[in-house]
C-alpha cells in the first residue's frame, strides 16, 4: 500500500573523498524532509554562521560502521578531517530525496 507520508528517516552511503585515498564510505542515517522543510534548511544553510556539525544535524541523525559514536561534536571532527565531506553529504541526501520522488 502506498503511503502519502514518507518514513521519518532513511539511510545511504555517502562517498567522503579522503586525501590520497579512495573516497570512503559513510553510511548516515537522514532525516527526511518534505520539499518545502528541504527549500527552508537550504535558506538555512546559507545565511548561518552556525558550525558545520549543528548545520549537519539538521539533516544527520545518525550513522552506522564509525568508530565513534554519532555526536553534533563528532559529526564537525568529520567536517574538519575531510574537506569534501559536507559537500558529498548534501548531494548524497538530495540525491536520495529525488530518487524517492522518482520511485513515487
Amino acid at each position: 500500500m502506498f503511503k502519502i507520508v514518507a518514513k521519518p528517516t532513511f539511510e545511504a552511503v555517502v562517498k567522503v573523498p579522503m586525501a590520497g585515498e579512495e573516497p570512503g564510505d559513510l553510511r548516515l542515517v537522514f532525516k527526511h524532509k518534505t520539499r518545502k522543510e528541504v527549500d527552508e534548511y537550504f535558506e538555512y544553510v546559507k545565511s548561518s554562521a552556525d558550525r558545520d556539525g549543528l548545520v549537519l544535524s539538521q539533516i544527520v541523525e545518525g550513522w552506522k560502521d564509525v568508530d565513534t559514536e554519532f555526536s553534533v561534536e563528532a559529526l564537525e571532527t568529520v567536517c574538519q578531517n575531510y574537506h569534501g565531506v559536507i559537500t558529498a553529504i548534501f548531494d548524497t541526501y538530495l540525491s536520495e530525496l529525488n530518487k524517492a520522488r522518482e520511485k513515487n
